[in-house]
């Protein structure tokens, strides 16, 4: 497939990539060389203008602008170097471009959603993920009469708020921004636990409240795939 930085599409013909990955702090960040050259111009200005192109489809300042090198994959990188060289004689180029992502991990371009109705606790909804490595998730409950300390675990993680939430309100557990929020304030400080997953192998979620609970509610979980 041809590679797409933002809104760019390189030619596929005559552009390759090479992955590194490179200890930063005690985590792994990616690090992604994009080489190509400009052909099929007439003039230099012409070689100059998709260089120029090349150069700005990436910001220096934050991991902001989508990669994709494989099919329905992407990473969010940051430029970090540009080289360019203009064979003026034969109006062509060729260029390397340096990216850093500071998330390692390709995330699918098409996020899965599950729904899930909760009629009592313990209620559990089996998910999986096609990736081979576990998928962060974005679990949303709404709840339907007065639910008390509400909590949701993959067998491992599990993520519960000390709180208690009125009929109709939402809930959100985001595993990607690792905050939780009701009714869109932030109630991170009183949650604890950390964030369920969804696993290649397959996950079973459990959701558990207290015995002062209606125990009913809705839930959605929202995950991307996710490959190293």
């Amino acid at each position: 497939m041809a590679i797409t930085l933002g809104s760019l599409t390189f030619d596929e013909g005559h552009t390759t990539f090479e992955e590194q990955y490179e200890e930063v702090a005690g985590r792994d960040e990616r690090v992604v060389l994009v080489k190509g050259l400009i052909a099929g111009e007439s003039t230099v200005a012409g070689v100059e203008s998709r260089l120029d192109a090349v150069l700005d489809a990436a910001s220096v300042d934050g991991f902001t602008v989508a990669l994709s090198l494989r099919e329905g994959r992407r990473l969010f990188v940051r430029r970090e170097s540009f080289e360019r060289q203009v064979l003026r004689e034969r109006a062509c180029g060729a260029f390397t471009l340096t990216l850093r992502a500071r998330n390692p991990f390709e995330e699918s371009t098409l996020a899965t959603q599950d729904n899930w109705s909760i009629l009592a606790s313990g209620s559990t909804l089996s998910v999986s993920s096609s990736g081979n490595e576990s998928a962060l998730a974005v679990i949303s409950l709404v709840a339907s009469g007065t639910v008390v300390d509400p909590s949701f675990s993959d067998g491992t993680n599990g993520v519960a708020y000390s709180g208690s939430m009125a009929d109709g309100e939402t809930l959100v557990f985001d595993g990607v921004e690792r905050r939780a929020t009701l009714e869109s304030v932030d109630v991170t400080p009183y949650v604890s636990g950390d964030f369920p997953v969804v696993d290649p192998a397959g996950t079973t979620l459990t959701y558990t409240d207290d015995a002062a609970s209606s125990h009913t509610g809705s839930a959605t979980v929202v995950y991307r795939d996710r490959w190293w």
